[in-house]
């Protein structure tokens, strides 16, 4: 009887025990651009882009819904692959949802024309609020539990 009690009992123990979380990796539909959402063992979060502005904020209304069912309340880091407005566009938006601590980019933007630049500026001013880390060889982004 003590053969199979012992067994049970640490099995029963190791149920109480918290699991081990996962990395999660949320796809997010922006229509045009790709939103992804990184959620590490850790708990913090990378988004790499943001899709478009305006439509109602369409984009960031999905992307804030990915991060509430990942338990995520702030964005950790932002990567923003390139200035075109479908993966740069919906920061203004997002950023009056949740908070976004670190920006990261490829620096100065080359796009010249009219929308580009009002764009990037739009970008700058809420970058502006958090910390950047410019993007380039060599650079790790600290997320505890990720090498990235």
């Amino acid at each position: 009887m003590r053969a199979f009690l012992v067994p049970l009992l640490a099995l029963a123990g190791a149920a109480l025990l918290p699991a081990a979380k996962n990395l999660e990796i949320y796809f997010i539909d922006v229509e045009g651009g790709q939103a992804t959402l990184f959620v590490a063992p850790s708990g913090q979060s990378l988004l790499i882009d943001t899709g478009w502005s305006g439509n109602n904020s369409r984009d960031a209304d999905r992307i804030a819904a990915a991060a509430k069912h990942a338990g995520v309340k702030a964005i950790d880091y932002l990567l923003i692959t390139h200035f075109h407005e479908d993966h740069v566009g919906g920061v203004p938006q997002l950023a009056r949802k949740l908070p976004i601590r670190n920006f990261i980019d490829h620096g100065e933007s080359v796009e010249q024309d009219q929308r580009a630049k009002e764009l990037y500026a739009a970008y700058l001013e809420y970058r502006a609020k958090g910390t950047h880390i410019l993007a380039k060889p060599g650079v790790a982004i600290p997320i505890k539990g990720l090498d990235v």
